[in-house]
């Protein structure tokens, strides 16, 4: 059964935050009447407020259950009309009476004759706050209309996925607006936090009466018309009335704008609760033109096209001072749609960079849990078990088995801080759509924090890198000769054998490991203190870290460095990070979170990187060529046969 509207109504419908249109409701808006907490009791009384009801109208249409059921067109017709709308001034048109729109020798009788479709262009009269009676015709508006994208013509042509949007009798300006046309929003609340020390009560004296409408009138006519009448994402989804229709689409040199600005760096704000990205008309309406003229980028006098979008995008609202390569990013990229283009092929090399560098890090993680829940142990395990015991026994033993020292375990626990920080203030971004997202972020106190505390953490993490390079390179080149020449040669030695870079017998060992888990070798190989699967993600974190931190200051500084890269190196660069970040949260927060905290050897959590302590079986198993060097060191009996391996 279809739901129609026979009159330009308000009606408390569906979720405002959906395409309600779609289905052919009016909407009523959200009813909060944040008005007067700011006046105390200036606005609390614009319940009384002089509504143009003058026809008593609401009489019969202040009933939700007003409708009637047209069996012959298989319609439901509403009729109901907010009363709120009228009694507390809550719409563009709350000043209006019902005949300003309808004509009075159509509603005048009861049962009203059928109603002529609305002529949202003739003039209207409505009494001013002023009591004075004005006139006001949108006449001007339809001529904007018609030099736009969006004249008569081209919209009584449209067709829909779901059948026609509007009945026959309604206007087409219904496509785009309903009721009401602007927010109580950001001002209001402004309103209701400062307005309240102006000291209006001692204008009570002399204007009771009068001052109770002029404020709300102002407020709610003119004050929240100062922002825009939508949020970002509500103008989004007001065009996605026809730019998201696939019926719309089919046929148009077009793509569907509104999902991809939604997949967008200012579409994710906007679904993050942040109201002053970005929304459609930022960018296809001129600064200073009427919000109605939006004209194709193929016209010169568009503001986006090829000559004027580099100047739109640098406006003093946006990208104030940055270089005019900046229009050339992908505001409406689409990578699905984008093969053959340099974005598509390094979106297409991330996805398969991360199922070769996760998919074998997680079959061996499967495996190895695999071996434990198995109960698999190898030959020489309980002989490496109790030298271990006895290394850690002898009063030098611990200090030599300790893995981490003080230094590198602090090291260790702000990389984790910074790194949960990063992954909670970016990672929404990335599933704005989600409600967690949102949740998340407004943990932070909203975008804008939450976008500061990932720009600080980004640019800690890079100087945390930069300090554990030059402490590596302290420890691995300290001076243990005085000869400058076999220093040197020492010097380039020990970088070559830093204990966290892989080496051949590394690979060597991998492969047995892999031999082991799929029971193909006795015994597994055994490590000093550092695992190949410690010195990938190692390495891993090193990579990651110069990455991310490159293209993150770029993306940060896009005034700066749109210049030098270009629009199209901004595309990159926001590529490159975003699935960077993507492939360190699978690997850290799947493998390295299982093998030190869910790990039945070390359940429920290692202590290494706090105490310095590696659990005995792990040292064992897994570690147990450091244990044979420390055993050789302290004088302590070998197992037989040595370590495994």
């Amino acid at each position: 059964m279809a739901v129609g509207r026979d009159q330009h109504c308000v009606t408390s419908g569906p979720d405002p935050q959906q395409p309600w249109r779609a289905a052919g409701w009016c909407r009523g808006g959200p009813r909060r009447i944040t008005l007067l907490a700011a006046v105390i009791g200036v606005v609390a009384s614009v319940g009384a407020a002089r509504g143009q009801d003058v026809e008593n109208c609401l009489l019969c249409h202040q009933y939700r259950g007003l409708g009637r059921y047209d069996a012959a067109r298989d319609r439901l017709h509403l009729f109901y009309v907010d009363p709120d709308h009228v009694r507390r001034l809550e719409g563009a048109h709350a000043r209006l009476a019902c005949t300003a729109c309808h004509p009075r020798d159509e509603v005048a009788v009861i049962p009203h004759l059928p109603v002529s479709r609305v002529d949202c262009t003739r003039t209207c009269h409505f009494q001013g706050a002023d009591g004075v009676e004005r006139r006001f015709s949108h006449a001007n508006v339809a001529a904007v209309l018609e030099q736009s994208v969006h004249a008569a013509e081209q919209l009584s042509n449209l067709s829909f996925a779901g059948g026609p949007l509007l009945d026959e009798r309604q206007s087409k300006c219904l496509y785009c607006h309903d009721e009401p046309v602007f927010r109580e929003a950001r001002f209001l609340r402004w309103a209701a936090s400062e307005a309240g020390g102006l000291g209006l009560d001692r204008c009570e004296t002399c204007h009771r009466e009068q001052i109770p409408t002029d404020v709300a009138y102002y407020l709610r006519h003119i004050g929240a018309r100062l922002q825009p009448a939508r949020a970002p994402l509500g103008q989004a989804q007001s065009c996605a009335v026809c730019h998201a229709d696939p019926v719309f689409l089919e046929g148009r040199a077009i793509h569907n704008a509104v999902a991809s600005f939604v997949r967008s760096f200012h579409g994710k704000a906007a679904l993050l609760g942040e109201e002053s990205t970005p929304d459609c008309r930022a960018c296809h309406v001129a600064r200073g033109e009427d919000a109605h003229r939006i004209l194709s980028r193929n016209d010169p006098a568009s503001s986006v096209s090829a000559a004027r979008v580099a100047d739109t995008c640098r406006s003093v609202a946006c990208h104030p001072g940055a270089d005019a390569r900046i229009a050339s990013a992908g505001v409406h990229l689409d990578l699905p749609s984008a093969r053959g283009t340099l974005e598509y092929g390094l979106a297409a090399a991330f996805i398969v960079l991360t199922v070769l560098t996760f998919g074998p890090s997680l079959v061996l993680c499967l495996l190895e849990l695999g071996q434990i829940v198995a109960g698999r142990h190898h030959g020489a395990g309980a002989a490496m078990q109790a030298l271990t015991r006895a290394v850690l026994a002898h009063p030098e033993g611990r200090a030599r088995l300790t893995r981490f020292t003080v230094s590198q375990r602090v090291q260790h626990w702000v990389l984790a801080v910074l790194f949960v920080l990063l992954a909670l203030t970016g990672f929404p971004m990335k599933f704005a759509d989600q409600a967690w997202s949102r949740t998340v972020i407004d943990l932070f106190g909203g975008l804008g924090p939450a976008r500061n505390v990932h720009h600080w953490a980004g640019l800690a993490l890079i100087v945390g890198l930069i300090v554990h390079a030059v402490y590596a390179l302290t420890v691995t080149l300290r001076p243990r000769g005085t000869r400058v020449d076999a220093q040197r040669r020492a010097g380039w030695r020990a970088l070559l054998q830093m204990p966290m870079l892989i080496t051949p017998t590394d690979l060597r060992k991998a492969n047995q490991l892999l031999l082991y888990l799929v029971g193909l070798r006795a015994d597994p190989p055994t490590f000093g203190r550092f695992t190949i699967k410690e010195k990938f993600e190692y390495l891993g974190v090193f990579w990651g870290t110069v990455l991310l931190g490159l293209t993150g200051v770029v993306l940060w500084k896009e005034q700066v460095f749109a210049g030098w890269i270009g629009g199209r190196g901004m595309n990159v660069a926001l590529i490159l990070h975003t699935y960077e970040a993507f492939l360190a949260i699978i690997h850290v927060g799947i493998l390295h979170i299982v093998n030190v905290m869910f790990s039945p050897n070390v359940v429920p959590l290692s202590l290494a990187t706090i105490t310095g302590d590696t659990p005995i079986r792990e040292l064992a198993e897994q570690h147990g060529e450091m244990v044979v060097q420390a055993a050789r060191d302290l004088g302590l009996a070998e197992p037989a046969g040595g370590a495994h391996g």
